[in-house]
């Protein structure tokens, strides 16, 4: 039998220093043995599901059915849309299989999910916005994860792009944990592009850098954050003595160079067509700045502040949805919305009867049940019937896994890319619901891991998001900051798929 390797325990209280130090630097998974000690923290309130159903009943959410064959969820199966009120109502009901809420995102408009989507935006006071204990990394999203199996449902083998700080409040989940490295033995749908320092894992159709951003959606902030610096600087003074002029030349410089990468960027998106498209738009407003600024207002004009806004929608979308190298194709995205409506994390290279794959690059190709048969482990899952273990040489190959049960009451840090696969399991003696529900944080993954304080090695642009993103910033709030579905939901080059747990 397989050697199983099991995850150390650390106290909730630990400092956010020491963690940071401890595993967070070291991108290593770690159990906390109890809930966060946030004094705004009241997710222990929301195993009773009239609580919830009080505070968050009206809102609307889409619902994940089983998969009929495999047997788990995290698979190509159409979501339901339905109150909260009513999923919580249906999860009192004996009769299963019962659906997954899982990852939120919008049907209609995929760009319009949240850093808070329902139903957590109707809680949103019950927690922190960033826990004490995750010290200064970015929070990227938080999901709430809510079903119902007396047997066990499998997510299937995978891995996110974003640190995950996972709270279990009821049932329990079963991780089998192995480590990025093992990209290489574990058969992912996506071809590997780059394996970087800090862990996280970049394909070539969503090529990513260290901190979780794309190249593009990186210089685009990296725009934005210069042309603030011109305009304070220009604010303070007529450019009159030499230095100021000098250093209003760098930054005038640094705009210049940042505007020609992003040009080339958004060059190396296009596809040959000869439609005009919105690099014609995005090239177009970021003239009109660098005129404004050339001119040496500090008041836009009212046309131009309308260019800015509708610029900053778009930038909203690139920033925060990781990987999204290419979301001005809506053509590629209506025909990528009809391929994968409700799984976790890319695309692949392969085909089946001319169409592309369900499942995400980061997803791996072996079968939930093969990989519990490996193990040792109890399953519900089943075989696929054109099984072939002589299809994953790489099993054997890789390290020991980390086998991790978790009860209600403790947490799961686990940072981008590590690979896991979770059976949720519903507890026979609670009051009410018989659910196992789950409350999570992602946050986009630290790069310059020796810095607590500035755990992101791109000062300049992280230092203008968390500007971007604070709330009452006067800028974009925290909770309408769109990340787009592709952003955990896509399986292509504009985004990824985020896994339901």
């Amino acid at each position: 039998m397989p050697k199983k390797l099991k995850l150390e325990r650390v106290d909730p209280g630990t400092s956010a220093e020491e963690f940071f130090s401890r595993f967070v630097s070291k991108r290593k998974p770690v159990v906390l043995s109890g809930l966060l000690d946030d004094a705004t923290f009241k997710g222990k309130q929301w195993t009773d599901l009239t609580y919830l159903a009080t505070k968050a009943g009206d809102v609307e959410v889409m619902v994940e059915p089983i998969h009929p064959t495999a047997n788990q969820y995290g698979t190509d199966v159409e979501r339901i849309p339905m109150p909260f009120r009513d999923f919580l109502k249906s999860l009192r009901d004996d009769q299963g299989p019962h659906p997954y809420l899982t990852t939120q995102y919008s049907d209609e408009d995929p760009d319009a999910e949240t850093v808070f989507p329902p139903p957590t935006n109707a809680l949103k006071d019950d927690f922190p916005t960033v826990p004490r204990i995750m010290g200064n990394l970015f929070l990227q999203q938080v999901n709430l994860w809510l079903g119902k199996s007396k047997k066990g449902s499998s997510s299937g083998l995978h891995h996110d792009f974003h640190d995950n700080l996972y709270c279990l409040l009821q049932g329990k989940k079963r991780f089998v944990l192995f480590p990025p490295s093992e990209v290489k033995n574990l058969s992912p749908y996506g071809t590997l592009d780059e394996l970087h320092p800090n862990g996280l894992i970049s394909y070539e159709d969503i090529p990513v850098r260290a901190d979780g951003l794309s190249k593009r959606a990186a210089c685009k902030a990296r725009i934005g954050a210069l042309e603030r610096q011109i305009d304070a600087l220009k604010a303070k003074g007529k450019g009159k003595s030499k230095a100021h002029s000098k250093e209003l030349k760098a930054l005038m410089d640094a705009h210049d160079e940042a505007l020609d990468e992003l040009a080339m960027l958004a060059l190396d998106d296009q596809e040959g067509g000869d439609e005009v498209d919105d690099f014609d738009a995005l090239m177009g407003g970021l003239d009109d700045v660098e005129a404004e600024l050339a001119a040496g207002s500090s008041s836009p004009s009212k046309a131009t502040a309308e260019e800015e806004e509708e610029e900053d929608d778009e930038e909203a979308e690139e920033w925060y949805g990781i990987g999204t190298s290419k979301s001005e194709d809506s053509e590629d995205d209506n025909e990528d919305e009809a391929s994968e409506e409700g799984s976790e994390a890319d695309d692949s290279d392969d085909f089946l009867d001319g169409d592309k794959p369900s499942e995400p690059s980061s997803f791996s190709r072996i079968p939930t049940a093969h990989l519990h048969h490996f193990l040792d482990i109890p399953t519900t899952a089943s075989l696929p019937p054109d099984f072939s273990s002589h299809d994953f040489p790489g099993l054997r190959k890789a390290t020991a896994p980390y086998v991790v049960e978790l009860s209600a009451g403790e947490m799961l840090y686990l940072p981008a890319s590590w690979w896991h696969e979770v059976t949720s399991t519903s507890p026979d003696d609670a009051k009410e619901g018989d659910v196992h529900m789950a409350f999570n944080y992602w946050f986009y993954p630290p790069d310059a891991l020796d810095d607590f304080e500035k755990p992101y090695e791109d000062s300049l642009v992280w230092s203008y998001l968390r500007d971007k993103g604070r709330p009452g910033s006067g800028d974009v709030p925290a909770d309408r900051i769109k990340v787009g579905k592709r952003s955990r939901e896509k399986g292509d080059s504009e985004g990824l798929k985020k896994a339901k747990r």
